[in-house]
């Protein structure tokens, strides 16, 4: 158990140090710039054990911090079947976005290195686009079983609304603050959510 949990944390730690190499040198080239083979020597590995971590350079500058990541499986596991399942999994994304505290902790700094760089690079936002269909697709899985039901029809439609509202937030917070008019990402999540219930009850 003990070596499992070792290899588990180096595998981790390789794979933050590679995404930290793949995000440096597309902020510094850019993408299109940037070459599998540039990471890889950024990163102090072969060619070959980049893409035993990830399918493409993009898929790098995602990688998800760690602890910020167990906390929201932990509140995912906590969810409640018997009760509305969208006013939970919003009230799970405050907190997640919380944690950024608008972009000044560990996390927050890296998403917004990341969402920045998504605003200039399609390819970035292609491959976090099909990084959230990945997670929202297994998400679906779980709430269609806290549902009782054999139709996901319900669970993806409330992945998808609480994944709308995080991704409208996420942008209009790094334009806003490219725009030195800086909003909070919390509150600027609470509105969207606000907004997004008035437009589909009208």
């Amino acid at each position: 158990m003990a070596e499992n949990a070792l290899r588990e944390r180096r595998r981790r730690q390789t794979e933050r140090e590679i995404g930290d190499a793949a995000l440096d040198l597309f902020e510094r080239h850019g993408i299109d710039g940037t070459t599998v083979d540039d990471i890889a020597r950024a990163a102090g590995i072969s060619a070959r054990t980049f893409f035993r971590y990830f399918p493409t350079k993009e898929r790098a500058a995602l990688v998800p911090h760690v602890e910020l990541d167990e906390r929201a499986e932990a509140m995912l596991d906590a969810l409640d079947g018997a009760r509305p399942l969208l006013p939970q999994l919003e009230a799970l994304w405050r907190d997640v976005l919380a944690d950024f505290d608008n972009g000044r902790s560990e996390s927050g700094r890296l998403l917004l290195r990341v969402r920045r760089l998504m605003q200039l690079e399609p390819t970035l936002r292609l491959a976090s686009i099909s990084v959230d269909e990945e997670r929202g697709g297994a998400l679906v899985v779980r709430l269609r079983e806290l549902l009782g039901s054999d139709d996901d029809l319900e669970a993806r439609v409330i992945v998808e609304t609480a994944g709308v509202a995080v991704r409208v937030a996420l942008d209009r917070w790094v334009v806003a603050r490219d725009l030195g008019t800086p909003v909070d990402l919390v509150e600027t999540y609470v509105e969207t959510c606000r907004l997004l219930r008035a437009v589909t009850t009208e």
